[in-house]
């Protein structure tokens, strides 16, 4: 806890980002936020008055867009079953995207899609990107994984920006970590015509990809998706989805490091009395013991769901890729593989971090996600690169 809160102080000395998520929101939904939030801080009113100049901005250009593609965009058929690679955040499911979104037979949402769902498609675009551009970090900060806007990036802000609930709730409202949780990941609390507006919403944003993406089967990444088989196979039935899981350890002390980082880009609250990795232990917990609940009752056929694991992808990307498509039953194609292949070379001298963990929760870790370490074999031991002190 006190590493956190010195990591937030140092963060808190930088300026706050001056775009916001919210920016790109439905307007309806910002409203909310706004308006309705308490306890918002001071420190983002700069953050708040720019969303709100974006909000008018954008509003005649988002009802043109609507105008002129919903109906077309709520028919769109898909070209094969869509692809949603989901785990735990840090478990590798940014990697595996990069590298799965390089073959050319996928279409996918970039950071700026999912900035600016409403907004894909019309003459705003342009003069949009070159504005995030501006203040866009180039690395995520927690990471040295790299941001650009037309990179792959996981539907959850865009998602988050079409509705009131989204994970990303978590880094906006610090207040109320557990229920953005609860109510984004497991519907906890909503009554049935805010699921169905959950619902509905996700479907159009998956459809809007594959109206701007035409002819691509779509490539999704989203960890809050996890839990949310059940909810996306009521969509698409065909849906396949690839589970990919770390080592405890390294998922723990990586995911308690980036809250700083998103809570200085993004939260509307002040973050200081947030225990963070309170709610890490709990989060994954739940998340890892819905989603292995989820898989057990749903049965699906080996076709449509798959499970592979951060070390070996990094071990052998290209045979465990190759593997997955298989078992998936995914075209491999030597474009494809040739460009995969390329990428992995260009981050071959890619440096993860270093990672302490205090004793009190590596006995927590060992205690309350034995389940996970059991599950998918790994030592209850920490590896080289975690150190307990």
């Amino acid at each position: 806890m006190e590493q956190t809160k010195a990591s937030v102080e140092t963060w808190e000395r930088e300026p706050i980002p001056a775009l916001h998520p919210f920016a790109g929101a439905r307007l309806s939904v910002f409203l909310r936020h706004v308006l309705l939030t308490p306890n918002l801080d001071s420190r983002t009113r700069y953050q708040r008055l720019i969303a709100w100049l974006a909000q008018g901005a954008r509003i005649p250009y988002t009802i043109a867009e609507s105008l002129r593609h919903d109906r077309a965009i709520r028919r769109q058929a898909l070209s094969a079953p869509p692809v949603f690679l989901i785990g735990h955040w840090r478990s590798g499911t940014t990697h595996l995207h990069n590298l799965m979104s390089r073959d050319p037979q996928f279409g996918f949402l970039t950071f700026s899609d999912t900035a600016l769902p409403l907004n894909m498609l019309g003459p705003i675009v342009p003069a949009a990107k070159r504005l995030i551009e501006k203040v866009l970090p180039k690395t995520r900060g927690y990471d040295e994984v790299k941001l650009d806007l037309d990179e792959p990036q996981e539907e959850e802000m865009g998602l988050g920006n079409l509705q009131a609930y989204g994970y990303y709730g978590v880094y906006h409202f610090p207040c109320d970590m557990d229920g953005q949780r609860d109510r984004s990941m497991f519907f906890e609390d909503l009554s049935p015509k805010e699921i169905r507006c959950f619902r509905d919403n996700y479907e159009f944003l998956i459809r809007k990809t594959a109206y701007v993406k035409q002819g691509r089967r779509l490539l999704f990444k989203n960890p809050p998706s996890t839990t949310r088989m059940e909810l996306i196979l009521s969509i698409f039935p065909d849906a396949k989805f690839l589970h990919i899981v770390r080592n405890p350890w390294p998922v723990f002390a990586s995911t308690c490091r980036k809250f700083p980082r998103l809570y200085h880009a993004f939260a509307w609250q002040s973050s200081h009395d947030t225990d963070v990795p309170k709610f890490v232990l709990d989060t994954y917990e739940k998340v890892m013991k819905r989603h292995l609940e989820d898989r057990s009752r749903l049965a699906l056929p080996e076709n449509q769901y798959a499970e592979t694991s951060y070390e070996r992808i990094l071990a052998s990307p290209v045979d465990e890729l190759r593997r997955l498509y298989q078992q998936l039953e995914i075209d491999w194609t030597d474009e494809g593989e040739s460009s995969i292949r390329s990428y992995v070379s260009s981050i071959r001298d890619y440096a993860g971090n270093v990672h302490c963990i205090e004793p009190e929760h590596a006995e927590v870790i060992q205690s309350r996600w034995r389940f996970a370490f059991e599950q998918w074999g790994y030592e209850m031991a920490p590896p080289a690169e975690i150190a307990i002190k």
